[in-house]
Parts: C-alpha cells; sequence; structure tokens
C-alpha cells in the first residue's frame, strides 16, 4: 500500500513537472500588490510568414500549421530560393480603470535550428570564404488587419531589436524581450494590434542549403507554445498616463512618387540627434542627413535624388530609415525619371 502510493505521488509530481514545462506562464491577480498579471495571445489569422524570392521578385504569402520557419530555404521541387520571414500579431487588451501598463515582454518558444540543413546547429550564412551567423531580428511594424505579400518590406518600422544571437540561443527554448515600450506607442496611436516580424540578418546567403529556425504557429493561439506577450498592469491612469509617448516616430514622404524633389519628413517625439538614411534596393546607403532635433515634432529634409556625393540618380525604390538610438522608423519613396 505504502509503495502504491509512493508510486501514485511520483506520477502526479511527474505530471505536475510535464505541465510547468508545457507552459510555464499563469494568470493571476494579486489585489494586494495591486498588480495584474496576463497574457495575449497570437491573432492566429495574422501570425504566419512571407517567403519572397530574391531581390523581392516574386512575394507569396503564406499560413503554416503547426511550425513557421525564419530563414532561407530553398524549395526542390520549384527549383527556386525563398527566405521566410516571421509575422506576429497581438489584440491589445482593454485596461481595467485605475491601472496602467507597467510592463511587457514577448516571449517566444523556439523549437529548432538548422545551419547548413543540420539540425540543432545555430543557422550558418555562408558569403565566400566567410560564416556568418546572423542575428535574429524583431522589429515593431503595424501592417493592419490584412495580412499580405505587401508587407514584405514594410512602410513603417518603429523600432527594432536584437532579439538573439548564436550565442544566446539555446533550443529548444523560450526567448524573452521587454516591449513595453511597443505597446506603450501601439496605445498612443490608437491601434487595437501590437505586431511584429521576426528574421534572421541578412535573410538568406543563396548557397542552395536550407539555414532557418522555427517556432510553434497553430490555428488556435492558446497552444501553450504559440508566442505570447506577458505584461503586468499596475495602479495608475491608464487614460492620462503621461509616460505613453504622445507622438510617434516615423518617417514620410512627399510627393510620393516624386520626379523632381520629395520632402522627407521625420517625426520626432523628443529633442536629441537622429541619423537619416537613404539606401537602394541593393541595400547600399547613397545618403545621409544628420538631425539635431531641438524640439519634438516634424522635421522636413528635401532631397533632390542625388547621393552624398552630388551625383543623379536613375529611377527606382528607394528606403528611408530614420534612427534614434534603438528606435527605427522606415518607408518606401519611389524616383521616376
Amino acid at each position: 500500500m505504502k509503495t502504491r502510493l509512493i508510486c501514485i505521488m511520483a506520477m502526479l509530481l511527474f505530471a505536475s513537472l510535464l505541465f510547468a514545462e508545457t507552459d510555464p506562464f499563469t494568470i493571476k491577480t494579486d489585489s494586494a500588490k495591486h498588480e495584474i498579471v496576463d497574457s495575449l495571445w497570437a491573432v492566429d489569422r495574422l501570425s504566419g510568414s512571407i517567403y519572397y524570392q530574391k531581390d523581392y521578385i516574386t512575394v507569396d504569402a503564406n499560413w503554416q500549421e503547426g511550425e513557421t520557419y525564419i530563414g532561407d530555404y530553398y524549395d526542390w521541387g520549384w527549383m527556386v530560393r525563398f527566405a521566410s520571414i516571421g509575422y506576429l500579431s497581438f489584440e491589445l487588451p482593454s485596461i481595467p480603470e485605475g491601472y496602467k501598463i507597467k510592463s511587457a515582454n514577448l516571449m517566444m518558444c523556439i523549437g529548432a535550428t538548422a545551419g547548413n540543413s543540420t539540425a540543432g546547429i545555430y543557422p550558418i550564412f555562408n558569403y565566400g570564404d566567410a560564416v556568418v551567423y546572423p542575428e535574429g531580428i524583431l522589429e515593431h511594424i503595424d501592417y493592419g488587419s490584412v495580412f499580405n505579400s505587401n508587407d514584405v518590406i514594410p512602410n513603417s518600422v518603429y523600432a527594432s531589436f536584437t532579439l538573439f544571437t548564436h550565442e544566446t540561443l539555446v533550443v529548444p527554448s523560450w526567448v524573452t524581450y521587454d516591449v513595453t515600450e511597443c505597446l506603450l506607442m501601439d496605445y498612443a496611436a490608437n491601434r487595437s494590434l501590437t505586431q511584429y516580424r521576426i528574421y534572421l540578418e541578412g535573410f538568406s546567403d543563396w548557397d542552395n542549403r536550407e539555414d532557418f529556425i522555427v517556432y510553434p504557429s497553430y490555428s488556435n493561439p492558446q497552444l501553450p507554445r504559440s508566442p505570447k506577450i506577458v505584461y503586468t498592469l499596475s495602479d495608475g491612469v491608464s487614460n492620462s498616463d503621461h509616460s505613453i509617448p504622445q507622438a510617434q516616430f516615423s518617417v514620410s514622404s512627399h510627393p510620393n512618387p516624386f520626379s523632381d524633389k520629395s520632402t522627407i519628413t521625420s517625426k520626432i517625439p523628443e529633442p536629441g540627434q537622429c541619423k537619416l538614411s537613404i539606401y537602394n534596393i541593393k541595400g547600399q546607403r547613397i545618403r545621409t542627413h544628420n538631425i539635431s532635433a531641438k524640439t519634438a515634432g516634424d522635421h522636413a529634409f528635401q532631397w533632390d535624388a542625388k547621393v552624398d556625393k552630388g551625383n543623379q540618380l536613375s529611377g527606382g525604390i528607394f528606403f528611408v530609415v530614420l534612427e534614434k538610438g534603438n528606435y527605427k522608423a522606415s518607408s518606401k519613396i519611389l524616383y521616376l525619371r
């Protein structure tokens, strides 16, 4: 009898440990500390990956049931090389009266990797004789309520972070990043969603070998290993919280397209040094402009489609990137000539 009781207790202990391993998060309210800890679950219809062919020639939006691959991928059947980007979308909660956001952390379970098609090895990109371990990049973006192929190059990137490196990622494991400022910005902009994209820096090395990471993605977003944001609310009046940025960090151009000159407007929420860069479709920086913002608000720069050395460019698509510390915003601009 005693032996049987010990066996039952051992089984219960094993089951509890298994459940804890499956989902390490709990939803709880601690009124004594005046804090609420809860989880946001990814919106399944907007989560997934986008595959795009080299030089953005062909784009195909795709949802994969079970898991999403991020990295480069070679389809032998179609003899086409793709790179894969992960996209995440979370519904923002209604903040209860008398509370404000204290912290928010994006949590993803990275379940597998393949470096040069070898399972369990961090992705490796080969550039000639150089071997590069690409960083996992997280970008805070806004692609709205429809997930489609146009989002392969977001019109605006509000912030860009390093989510993991080959030195910090051990699979399988949960990866965590503080996205508090991202949620505050989304609330300030009256958005209903907070959205992100994840990719490997460089996207692909085009060596016809697969190098990727994998994270779970299910039609039911509340399955244990689905991506989530764990947030904490604390005492405070959410409607008048002065810590929420009132100005959005962004960059835009008008007219766009343009054939002569275009005014690039940088919206900066606070004074400080910013850098404005313009890149061509190959990712080469062709023009830079430093902004010494003495006040918050809009700062204009007129671009005449010339590079730093003064040479006139041919027509095409260009990318405008605004940077200030850890914040980054970007937009596309089309020059017609």
